[in-house]
């Protein structure tokens, strides 16, 4: 399992998006994962998620958003969620162009804010990549005016969520997402669990969202 971080820019938007990128053993044409971090998140905090899928055979690529990653210095910015869809358009642009990963079987994650992103890349009409065939949402849901929406695109989505995780009432949110969502859906309340459901240091409960994530991810980008 190889490891890089691409140098990425999207100079038309002016935004810089360096992109943690695993490549499994099975080679660059495998299925490919885009992963969305949250805020003052980072790709650094997800070694064991992203571990495990390229050991499942998944190419797996993580971008450090401008505004909203620890690495960069403040201000953070927490609106800057409605640029991020677009930034994920981008890497798969890049990563595609690079030969990296199967366009046809392409997946999209996030965790909190990033998962935020990642329902709106797959699910949301206006802001939606066509190209995504399966959502994975972790402790996340539609919070910004921009991404209401009426109706939801249809694709297989999977959200994960702790019993114990309190922040901004994001379960409720995510049940409204749920029931707005196509089949086929799932959503999988983990008993115990918090907030940092699926980052390094949310063990133990981290390796039981990277088994339930891969399940997920083989079942609806295997095909």
């Amino acid at each position: 399992m190889a490891t890089t971080v691409l140098p990425l820019h999207d100079q038309a938007r002016g935004r810089l998006l360096p992109t943690t990128v695993y490549v499994p053993e099975s080679g660059t044409s495998a299925p490919l994962i885009v992963f969305a971090h949250g805020m003052w998140g980072h790709p650094r905090k997800f070694r064991r998620l992203f571990g495990h899928w390229a050991e499942a055979g998944y190419v797996v690529a993580a971008p450090a958003f401008p505004h909203t990653n620890d690495a960069n210095p403040p201000p953070y910015l927490i609106d800057d969620l409605v640029n991020q869809p677009a930034d994920v358009s981008f890497v798969l642009d890049e990563l595609l162009a690079r030969g990296l990963g199967d366009a046809d079987r392409i997946g999209v994650g996030g965790y909190s804010l990033g998962a935020e992103t990642a329902l709106a890349v797959g699910l949301h009409p206006a802001y939606a990549d066509v190209r995504v065939r399966a959502i994975v949402g972790v402790a996340g849901a539609l919070f910004h005016p921009n991404f209401a929406t009426a109706s939801l695109r249809p694709l297989p989505l999977l959200l994960v969520h702790g019993s114990e995780d309190t922040k901004k009432d994001r379960l409720r949110q995510a049940l409204k997402v749920y029931e707005a969502a196509h089949e086929p859906k799932q959503l999988v309340t983990i008993e115990g669990a918090e907030h940092g459901i699926c980052q390094d240091d949310g063990q133990p409960h981290a390796t039981l969202v990277a088994d339930i994530t891969t399940t997920f991810w083989d079942r609806h980008l295997r095909k």
